[in-house]
Parts: C-alpha cells; sequence; structure tokens
C-alpha cells in the first residue's frame, strides 16, 4: 500500500485565497493586512492580534482524496470563544461542509483530518477555511495513498468587507457562519474579510485596500468601538468622514456603511462587562449617540454612500456576550443585508 501523500503548504498545488502570505520554509501565514497597518494600530493589543487572525483566509487546492489532513502550526488563540476550521468541497449537487471540533483547548502543532466525501477520479475543488479569531500558520496537507492533487484557480476578490469584530466574525465556531461568509456564495462575490475586533474608525488601516482595485462591492462597518469612552465618541463623525471620502473616490461599484447595530445594554440588559468593559446603560447611551452621529454626518455623502442599520435582532438572547450575537445572529444579519442588496 503506497504511502499518504504530505503536501508541503510551499506546495505550488496549493493556492491561497489571502491578500499577503508570509512565513519561510517550514510553514506560511495567510494574512489580510501589510505591516504598515500595524503602526496604525500600534499599542493597541486587542486590534493588533486581531490583525493578524485568518478571518476570511483559505486554502484551495484540487484533489479527489477521500479526506484531508490539514497541518496547522504556531496555533494561538487570542480569546475564549470556540474556534475551528471548516473544509467546503465543490460537489454538483451543492458544497458538502466538513467542521471541525473545537479547537479552543489545542495550541501549537494541530493536526485535523476532515472528510471531503470524494472517491478516487473524482476531482473536485477543496477549500479549507482558517480560524476567524485565532492566528495559525498552514505547515500543509496529506492526503490518501494514490490521491490526485492539482492547482486550481482563484476567482478575483470582489468584494471589500471592512469592519471590527462582528465583520471578523467573533463567537462563532465555523468560520463559514459569519455573516460575510453567508453572503460571499449567496451573492456571487468573493471577498476580502478585514474585520478586526476592538477596531475603532481608523482610515490609516484600510485605506491600502480601498487603493488596490476597484471593488464591485465596498461594506464599512465601523463605529461601535467609539462608544466605551466620550472622547472616542465624539472624534468618530469626522474620522467616518475622511474614511467615507477616500471610499468614495475609488471609482468602486457600491459603498455601504453599516451604522453600528443595536447592543443589549442600551435597554439595560445582558452582561454587566465585557473584559472590563462597562455594559450599561450609559455605555449604551454612548454607543446609540455614536450610531445617531455617524447617520447624521454620513448622509451628507448620499446617494453615493448608502446607508443601513437595524441587521441584527434587537433581543439580548441572541448575544451572549452581549456585544456578538450566535451563529443564528449572523444568519439573521446575513439575510437582512441581503435583502437589502437585493442577494
Amino acid at each position: 500500500m503506497l504511502p499518504s501523500m504530505f503536501i508541503a503548504a510551499q506546495d505550488p498545488r496549493l493556492t491561497f485565497a489571502s491578500p499577503f502570505v508570509s512565513g519561510g520554509t517550514e510553514s506560511c501565514r495567510l494574512e489580510r493586512f501589510p505591516k504598515a497597518a500595524a503602526e496604525v494600530l500600534a499599542g493597541q493589543i486587542g486590534p493588533l492580534a486581531n490583525l493578524r487572525s485568518s478571518a476570511g483566509c483559505a486554502i484551495h487546492l484540487g484533489t479527489d482524496s477521500p479526506w484531508l489532513e490539514i497541518h496547522l502550526a504556531r496555533l494561538r488563540h487570542h480569546q475564549l470563544v470556540p474556534q475551528g476550521i471548516a473544509l467546503e468541497v465543490d460537489h454538483p449537487q451543492g458544497p458538502l461542509v466538513t467542521e471541525s471540533p473545537d479547537l479552543r483547548e489545542r495550541e501549537g502543532d494541530v493536526v485535523v483530518r476532515l472528510a471531503t466525501g470524494l472517491a478516487p477520479g473524482e476531482l473536485r475543488r477543496c477549500a479549507v477555511h482558517l480560524p476567524t479569531i485565532s492566528t495559525v500558520a498552514l505547515a500543509g496537507i496529506r492526503v490518501a495513498a494514490g490521491a490526485t492533487v492539482a492547482s486550481v484557480p482563484l476567482p478575483a476578490p470582489r468584494w471589500l468587507a471592512i469592519g471590527d469584530s462582528l465583520t471578523q466574525g467573533f463567537s462563532v465556531q465555523s468560520p463559514l457562519a459569519t455573516w460575510v461568509a453567508r453572503l460571499e456564495r449567496r451573492l456571487g462575490l468573493p471577498a476580502w474579510n478585514l474585520g478586526v475586533g476592538g477596531i475603532r474608525i481608523e482610515p490609516g488601516a484600510f485605506t491600502w485596500a480601498l487603493d488596490h482595485q476597484r471593488w464591485d462591492l465596498v461594506t464599512i462597518a465601523l463605529g461601535s468601538n467609539h462608544g466605551w469612552r466620550q472622547s472616542e465618541a465624539d472624534a468618530a463623525p469626522d474620522l467616518a468622514a475622511r474614511l467615507a471620502e477616500h471610499a468614495l473616490a475609488g471609482g468602486h461599484g457600491r459603498v455601504v456603511w453599516i451604522l453600528p447595530p443595536w447592543k443589549p445594554m442600551e435597554d439595560g440588559k445582558g452582561p454587566s462587562e465585557f473584559c472590563g468593559i462597562p455594559l450599561d446603560r450609559d455605555t449604551g447611551a454612548r454607543v446609540g449617540r455614536v450610531r445617531q452621529a455617524l447617520a447624521e454626518r454620513l448622509a451628507t455623502y448620499a446617494p453615493r454612500l448608502e446607508l443601513v442599520g437595524d441587521l441584527l435582532p434587537h433581543d439580548h438572547r441572541y448575544y451572549p456576550d452581549g456585544l456578538h450575537p450566535f451563529a443564528l445572529g449572523f444568519a439573521k444579519y446575513a439575510d437582512a443585508l441581503a435583502k437589502y442588496l437585493g442577494g
């Protein structure tokens, strides 16, 4: 019996859905931001960690192997929420998705085997989606004995999704449960997910992506993190105007700003704090004022800039930590935005 075959991360038969790739001979990282973005966020511990997360990044290959063994390296978790990877296989009857168990209890070098549902000679595109919050490198992928492995072309990205933890996908275990991932296939718009947990409206962290190409769709979902302090709340409208003007100058197809969603604390519901940040009525009131201030300031750019709000349910039971919804909440978010976009 032939031994199984290991495909190293540098093998040209693996292609990466990621703005950047870094690494050496042993492994590589799928990166979403250039190094200059880290300089913009210097000193911001949470956003810096999330800047290097793998949200929206995937490894693509063509194979007929009945299973794939994904060899991860330097897996590191930055939050307590469950984290996993997902395998998406293109079958004639529709994509087959196999999701890993929660990897939150494992770090460092981790191996995960996932079934493809393929038979020998049945060559199909496979996409391995990496965790949304954790940071990780890819060492390689092992396939079954005698399996064929081939490179597959990637569709060009057409949608730039800028945002904070809600765009990144905080609180869901499967990377395919984020609202961005849910809408990519539904709308037929391959995306760059540039969601960064904890980030405020930081034009310098995103202008490079807006200048990279003409995008069919740009969504900007920022502003919630300006509600924690009054000084940051006061700065939000001017920062939003700067980012909006830069986005509108790029000749993109549609530019949509998604306003900060309702939070349970605005109605005095939900947990009392999140990571030391009080989730009380005072904070809720600031979030509401930021939402209103952004709506008023950004309305001056209509109709070129489209404003959307109220995409999440006003039901505190959807938000286990008071800020981020369960996967069901992200499904409703995706449904509401798809309806607005006409998809």
